[in-house]
């Protein structure tokens, strides 16, 4: 297989977990989404430097971003604010660590969700993302209360098969305490 192909798969895969992981600290999509993009361009340049193993590629992706962060909050305002709120000049590593984890269970949980079908996805969405009722659920949507609770059991036991069990504790501190 080329580098290009693996580059692409590498992409596909860790895409939409980077972005999630950028925009988690910069709070701006389109700052996010060029991060991610000059940490791949980072890579493809210095692909000869990092072992060819998917667990050292994932790291220096990751740690590119993190220090794009560092570089962009010493000279933008905006990220300055961000971080001054938060008491700190820099984000903490253990933060770091949680944004990581938090990114890619976000990532396996919409690749799980992607494969629901749209009603299902959909109740699933109103109930545990918007955290609407039942009840609110079936008016949004014009479907009796049942199925409302059909279709989020239907979704669970997707998610509850699928989920990586690294995931589940986070899962259900998530949505359900």
């Amino acid at each position: 297989m080329s580098n290009i192909n693996i580059d692409r798969e590498l992409f596909g895969k860790y895409y939409k977990a980077l972005c999630y992981y950028a925009w988690d600290m910069v709070k701006d999509t389109d700052v996010a989404e060029d991060l991610v993009q000059d940490a791949f361009t980072a890579y493809w340049n210095h692909r000869d430097e990092v072992a060819n193993e998917e667990q050292s590629i994932k790291a220096f992706l990751y740690s590119s971003i993190r220090n794009a962060v560092f570089n962009r909050s010493r000279h933008q305002k905006v990220v300055d604010k961000y971080f001054s709120r938060l008491g700190l000049t820099e984000l903490e590593e253990a933060d770091y660590d949680r944004k990581i984890i938090t990114a890619e269970f976000y990532a396996e949980l919409n690749r799980i969700l992607s494969t629901l079908p749209t009603g299902c996805r959909q109740v699933f969405h109103l109930s545990y993302m918007e955290e609407l009722s039942n009840q609110q659920v079936a008016d949004e949507l014009h479907i009796s209360i049942n199925t409302v609770k059909t279709q989020k059991q239907r979704a669970l036991k997707v998610i509850r098969q699928n989920l990586n069990p690294e995931f589940m504790v986070l899962f259900l501190t998530l949505y359900f305490c």
